[in-house]
């Protein structure tokens, strides 16, 4: 099947659902052209920069696919990272049945980041109507970071696939367990060890809050709550395990971790360091602006930056709106906990340790789904009162 050829099976199924008034199918399948085009456009002018770690994982899933149509389904890439067997895995079908091109992969990756959106429309449709949720979709689903990251051979929006994966079935789970979200939430587990392990972190935050809201009714569930104490332990105790940095969790482990990860033009904050606990506190709100709205217009010397920029001031924007989607939650406390549980552990742990925007600009695009899904809900119930002009 060649690439042009999907370009217009995707166009006809977007003209269709929008005439059947299926309004999320368009806006995924929206996505998807413009992804489409955005990739073509990029690989004849080549504007975007490349991202070093994305030849391997093209070479990889090449190999594999190869391998695959060989006979061989054992051994094909040798001694590798979990990380990048799972990527390779990932993206090798692509190249089974589109071809070896290197844009194929990019395709690939632009596929699985419709998720991203269809998950947010999942999570909406628990507190507000169709329409809102289908907006909020759409807007995760072209937030121009979001989009850039959905174009290139990375981790870095599968582990966002995966991650809101898991929060939705947290989020069912506020009503009933079932084996399904249970099998579904230990899959995407798995592949978040895969990925980046110290995301764990988050699952044992988001597994302690519905338990905790579960031994409420039940008390006998308040065990799984105290399952995360020995994660925790095992966490601070193995630090290194983790991060490669330090032995077991401190104030110097974790400026080691930061300053591991703060090299090239894009560092910040290089004169902070963490001596104490109470640093690390003090320090954090501070840590959580940069974190999610770097680069500032000081740092921008380039047209990436410049367009990194303007996303960041647009999540500024976003961000005002939030205080008003969290109040409209409030009949919801536990839904709202559950995501602030994700969201809010997130990204002060990950502010802590980051000292680079471009690196914060990769990460952060895990929260802003639901940073953007509150904003929207803040929005939902705003009236506009238009009055035109009489002659």
């Amino acid at each position: 099947m060649s690439i042009p050829l999907i370009a217009v099976l995707t166009a006809g199924i977007s003209v269709v659902s929008y005439q059947l008034q299926n309004y999320l199918l368009t806006t995924i399948t929206g996505a998807f052209l413009f992804r489409l085009a955005f990739i073509i456009v990029d690989s004849v002018v080549g504007f975007l920069p490349t991202v070093p770690i994305s030849s391997g994982h093209n070479r990889r899933a090449i190999d594999l696919a190869t391998a695959w149509s060989n006979g061989q389904f054992v051994g094909a890439l040798g001694d590798v990272t979990t990380m990048r067997i799972v990527m390779a895995h990932l993206l090798a079908p692509f190249y089974v049945v589109l071809g070896h091109s290197p844009v194929v992969g990019r395709i690939g990756i632009a596929l699985v980041s419709l998720l991203v959106g269809y998950l947010v429309f999942k999570l909406a449709r628990h507190v507000t109507d169709y329409r809102t949720s289908v907006l909020a979709a759409s807007i995760v689903l072209f937030w121009p970071t979001i989009v850039y990251r959905s174009v290139v051979i990375q981790r870095e929006v599968v582990l966002v696939v995966v991650m809101l994966t898991f929060l939705w079935a947290a989020v069912q789970w506020l009503d009933s367990v079932t084996l399904r979200t249970a099998a579904i939430a230990f899959l995407a587990t798995a592949a978040t060890f895969a990925l980046r392990r110290e995301n764990l972190v988050l699952i044992v935050a988001m597994v302690g809050f519905v338990s905790l809201v579960k031994s409420r009714d039940k008390p006998y569930l308040t065990g799984l709550t105290l399952l995360s104490v020995p994660f925790l332990a095992f966490f601070a105790l193995n630090f290194e395990t983790f991060t490669g940095h330090g032995s077991t969790l401190s104030p110097a482990a974790l400026e080691s971790f930061a300053y591991g990860r703060a090299h090239g033009d894009a560092v910040y904050l290089m004169g902070l360091h963490y001596d104490t606990w109470l640093d690390i506190i003090l320090y954090a709100p501070m840590k959580v602006l940069y974190f999610l709205f770097t680069p500032f217009p000081w740092h921008i010397q380039s047209v990436t930056e410049l367009f990194v920029g303007m996303s960041a001031l647009a999540l500024l924007v976003a961000t005002l709106f939030v205080r008003r989607g969290i109040a409209i939650l409030h009949d919801r406390p536990y839904y709202l906990g559950l995501l602030l549980s994700y969201f809010l552990t997130g990204v002060v742990t990950y502010s802590i340790i980051e000292m680079n925007y471009g690196a914060a600009v990769r990460r952060r695009i895990q929260f802003i789904p639901i940073l953007l899904l509150l904003a929207v809900v803040g929005l939902s119930n705003v009236e506009f009162d238009v009055r035109w002009p009489t002659r």
